[in-house]
């Protein structure tokens, strides 16, 4: 009887184990969903999430509408940790907007002093341009952009949207 019982309660341990490992890590895929399925980020800023590959590392979006001033945090998988990259610039050509024009944007690598990111060394970009001035939607698409040694190249979205939903990025190797 003795027997039975150890059995028993290694068998209940075993389960337990196996229902746990099975468990799906908040923000993580466990294999038994479908392919074309996917779970969504809180922006940490507020702003419009854009994913870059699957899931591979994110960039978040916000715009002052007041000043026209649009910033950009590279983050990591799960849009939670900062990202620093070398890179000095992120090109955006954006369109539809109230104007009717399209413009090139450059957001430039911004230093800062809080986290120690310093130009060559940041996850944070900034520009400004008057045409975003009292704007709320537009649409984007990111020039080029290495993240981690992977590089991402015409990456579209909509702001405020961003591209979560899509991803539609194209991925160079």
């Amino acid at each position: 009887m003795k027997l039975q019982n150890a059995i028993a309660a290694l068998m209940s341990i075993l389960a337990i184990a196996v229902v746990q490992s099975g468990c799906e890590k908040k923000g993580t895929h466990d294999g038994k969903q479908k392919p074309d399925a996917h779970h969504h980020h809180t922006a940490p800023h507020g702003g419009a999430l854009v994913v870059l590959g699957k899931e591979f590392a994110h960039l978040e979006f916000v715009l002052e509408e007041s000043t026209g001033k649009l910033t950009g945090y590279v983050l990591d998988s799960e849009a939670e940790k900062p990202v620093r990259l070398t890179q000095n610039t992120i090109e955006l050509k954006l369109n539809r907007l109230k104007s009717g024009q399209s413009i090139t944007l450059q957001l430039k690598a911004a230093a800062n002093v809080l986290t120690g990111e310093t130009e060559g060394d940041t996850s944070q970009y900034e520009g400004q341009s008057d045409v975003l001035k009292g704007m709320t939607e537009f649409h984007a698409q990111i020039a080029s952009i290495a993240v981690k040694g992977q590089h991402f190249t015409k990456v579209d979205f909509d702001f405020p949207e961003g591209n979560e939903g899509e991803h539609g990025e194209h991925h160079e190797h």
